[in-house]
């Protein structure tokens, strides 16, 4: 309760503080009001700019900036065969983010680094980056399918 006495103690004195005739009262709002709509007008006219520029930033830094598998989306491979994989192509913010690549695939690892298989079925290479717009301003994560299969005997 002291706390709100003391508020309106201190804003009544401030108004004593202030003394102003009738003629310059009205003066003052006036110039005021006029100020008011002037500088409303100027923040908006500052606001659409800002816009307009940010947006234009944005389409030029942004423009070339892709997530993009490199090679064929889904390939055909027989027991033997290992996959050379091609990776993908991430550019985010006009910078090349490919050390940014996280790989989940159900698929054998050689010494080499190939992907392979020891049974036939579908499997997959799952690409995703750690860079912040492709994983938290938009979730982007591609798929190459690979397909093993057994050798035919008329292939031989």
């Amino acid at each position: 309760m002291a706390t709100k006495k003391h508020s309106t103690k201190t804003a009544h004195k401030a108004g004593k503080n202030i003394q102003l005739s009738n003629s310059t009262s009205k003066a003052v709002k006036g110039r005021v009001k006029r100020a008011g709509t002037k500088t409303l007008l100027i923040a908006f006219i500052m606001l659409i700019i800002g816009a307009m520029v940010g947006g234009g930033t944005w389409w030029i830094v942004c423009r070339n900036d892709c997530f993009d598998l490199v090679g064929q989306e889904s390939v055909s491979l027989t027991l033997e065969e290992s996959y050379i994989d091609q990776g993908v192509k991430i550019i985010a913010f006009g910078r090349d983010e490919r050390q940014s690549v996280e790989i989940e695939t159900n698929l054998k690892t050689d010494e080499n680094g190939n992907f392979y298989s020891d049974e036939a079925g579908v499997f997959y290479i799952k690409y995703k980056s750690s860079c912040f717009k492709y994983s938290k301003l938009f979730k982007v994560e591609k798929v190459r399918l690979i397909s093993v299969v057994e050798q035919s005997e008329g292939g031989e």
